[in-house]
């Protein structure tokens, strides 16, 4: 009987987010691949636990599938790990994961940690529908260009996307996002799960302003809100938020609905839009 694949969430930066489940797996397998063995040992390590453990990465993964493959029919049990985070879902495995099933070698999943979803819930932006897109281009030029292409609205309202940006490419991403979808919500998670986690909320300008020296580094997860008004090319129709207000006011509606509907239409951060809100209260007051 061949053996089982075993893929492993493992945590964004958290060690306590590791399930019971995935600990008990990696203390059963005769095989862990890793994406990086040493960033792998400090988990290994972290759980008491010495075991057998192979490279898997984005340079050798086609030619460590045959090794993977063999060692499975004979019924070896194998767990695949990423650094951090769900394997396949732009780190490497997918390959592997597809030749396995081609084989019928059984497949298990272990849920865990997901950056970008984990970024997603903790935004407040607009889930459904969701687009995940890997890391952006490192090149400012073919950045850009992938931008304009996939900052898309949804078919019936809002559509986020996320991307995976090193610290250090940051400030030029939101100066690309600024210059293609210049109303569009972003929100930039850093260091989801760990001590010095933040989130940086608002148009790309203001969120570019927000940024300090010490948030220039390890990865963030983008996220870009972009609706039929604030997609790339876009008419740019002359958007007059205190006018909105006052009519959401007038109309006696929510102050919260009211004010995030206008913020997406205008990519008005919600403190503006809530100071104009304040001001036409106070202009009513006798």
């Amino acid at each position: 009987m061949p053996g089982t694949l075993f893929v492993v969430a493992t945590p964004i930066g958290h060690l306590g987010d590791l399930t019971p489940r995935a600990a008990q797996t990696l203390a059963a397998v005769d095989l862990v691949l890793c994406e990086d063995t040493r960033h792998t040992a400090k988990l290994l390590h972290h759980l008491g636990l010495q075991k057998t453990t192979w490279s898997l990465h984005a340079h050798n993964e086609s030619e460590r599938i045959a090794a993977v493959l063999d060692r499975l029919a004979t019924g070896g049990t194998v767990a695949l790990v990423s650094d951090a985070g769900t394997p396949c879902l732009s780190d490497p495995g997918a390959r592997l994961v597809d030749a396995a099933q081609a084989t019928h070698i059984p497949v298990r999943i272990l849920p865990g940690p997901f950056a970008a979803a984990a970024a997603l819930a903790g935004s407040g932006l607009s889930p459904v529908p969701f687009a995940f897109w890997g890391f952006a281009a490192k090149k400012a030029s073919e950045r850009r260009e992938q931008l304009r292409a996939r900052l898309q609205a949804g078919p019936e309202g809002p559509m986020t996307h996320a991307f995976y940006v090193p610290g250090r490419d940051l400030a030029e991403f939101a100066e690309d996002i600024d210059a293609i979808a210049p109303r569009c919500r972003l929100v930039l998670a850093r260091e989801l799960t760990k001590i010095h986690e933040t989130w940086l909320r608002g148009t790309p300008r203001e969120v570019r302003s927000l940024l300090r020296e010490e948030h220039l580094r390890g990865e963030a997860v983008a996220l870009c809100e972009i609706t039929a008004q604030s997609a790339p090319g876009a008419k740019q129709e002359p958007l007059d938020a205190r006018a909105w207000v006052a009519q959401a006011r007038a109309a006696g509606r929510d102050r919260k609905e009211a004010l995030r509907e206008i913020g997406q239409k205008t990519g008005l951060a919600r403190r503006v839009l809530y100071g104009l809100w304040l001001q036409g209260e106070s202009e009513q007051d006798p």
